[in-house]
């Protein structure tokens, strides 16, 4: 008999603990992204796999548009809201146009780990520097505190 209650204990606690362990729970990640000549600020962010990502692109330029282009959009489903306009390049990667003064949110649920780079693909701004990156890492993933 003493050996069955250690052996239910046991159990039970797999059963808890490992329920518990289990993927983290879903996060809802807003990143406030200012698109400007010629540059976005931040220019880089971090998600984790798994994360619903709400991108708050603002064109604080007064006398441009800009576009926040990434070949990541075209892996993932995403929705836009707000003034931007979606659009395809001639070789397929999708972006959002701001005009000046616009504002737009692009939603999606981050899935791929890994580094993504994002540009201005209008005229010669991502020469002039408009390029940034955000990296997926995996769920749960924290950087270690320095």
């Amino acid at each position: 008999m003493r050996v069955r209650i250690p052996a239910a204990a046991l159990l039970i606690g797999i059963l808890l603990f490992g329920l518990s362990a289990g993927s983290p729970a879903q996060t809802r990640r807003v990143i406030h992204i200012a698109l400007s000549s010629f540059k976005f600020e931040p220019s880089m962010f971090f998600v984790n796999e798994g994360d619903t990502v709400v991108l708050q692109l603002e064109n604080v330029a007064t006398d441009r548009p800009h576009a926040f282009n990434s070949p990541y959009l075209s892996t993932v489903d995403f929705q836009v809201t707000g003034q931007g306009k979606q659009g395809v390049t001639t070789d397929g990667t999708k972006y959002i146009r701001l005009e000046p003064g616009e504002k737009a949110e692009v939603t999606f649920v981050a899935k791929g780990r890994g580094q993504y780079g994002l540009v201005c693909n209008l005229y010669n701004h991502a020469a002039r520097g408009q390029t940034g990156a955000f990296v997926i890492w995996p769920a749960g993933y924290h950087l270690p505190a320095k």
